[in-house]
């Protein structure tokens, strides 16, 4: 597996396993827990889950009283996350999603955002589907600006959030990388090309974002396309 994926990079990928054959991803279910400990959200709430992977977040969703929905371009991972939730599950990109406006309470996104072709785009897509006051649930691995801008922050609000609690968790990453590593040899499958890139020559942060969509937001929003 890693050899044939090794060029785009695993990161993201949500077949991902330790050498026990567990979804490997960075803080485990403390990362959701902690997201959803700051995001205020009622209980029933209905969370789109971008990137679901094989339903660990999901299954966390189901537990503790809300209601998930999937979405994933993985169909193996899909096929896992079906045998272990009830959860909603569509095969599609987290990009362009195939939901109605203002449909969910809230989005929650691992390690998903990275890996968007246009990071503005997918936000506002996201903020689309989202109701007034719904919430976004972030943790992602993000590279300092050159120019010391923090790029992320300004994405999310120019895509209609008001960050509401930010968290630098760079902490999960070693015992992450150290499970990748015994698993796949060396980080080199983790990022495949990113490797080459000036991004990915910096030191990768992880970090916890939690935002709510704003009325200002959503009416500027509106200004701009019309």
């Amino acid at each position: 597996m890693a050899d044939s994926l090794a060029l785009p990079g695993l990161f993201g990928c949500g077949c991902v396993e330790d050498a026990a054959g567990e979804r490997l991803r960075p803080g485990d279910g403390a990362i959701v827990k902690e997201l959803f400990e700051h995001s205020r959200l009622r209980l029933g709430s209905l969370v789109l889950d971008v990137g679901c992977g094989t339903g660990e977040s999901l299954s966390w969703l189901e537990r503790h009283g809300f209601v998930g929905i999937g979405v994933d371009r993985d169909e193996r991972a899909l096929a896992i996350a079906a045998s272990r939730v009830v959860s909603a599950l569509f095969h599609g990109d987290g990009a362009h999603l195939p939901f109605a406006s203002a449909a969910v309470d809230a989005v929650l996104s691992e390690c998903s955002l990275s890996l968007m072709s246009d990071r503005r785009a997918a936000l506002a897509e996201w903020a689309r589907v989202m109701k007034l006051g719904g919430r976004l649930l972030l943790a992602d691995v993000d590279w300092p600006s050159h120019d010391g801008r923090d790029e992320l922050v300004d994405d999310i609000a120019a895509a209609g959030f008001t960050i509401l609690h930010e968290e630098d968790r760079s902490d999960v990453l070693p015992a992450f990388v150290a499970r990748f590593i015994f698993r796949y040899g060396s980080l080199d499958a983790l990022w495949g090309d990113r490797a080459c890139t000036g991004q990915a020559a910096g030191r990768p942060r992880y970090r916890l974002l939690v935002a709510i969509r704003s009325a200002k937001a959503i009416s500027s929003a509106g200004s701009a396309s019309s």
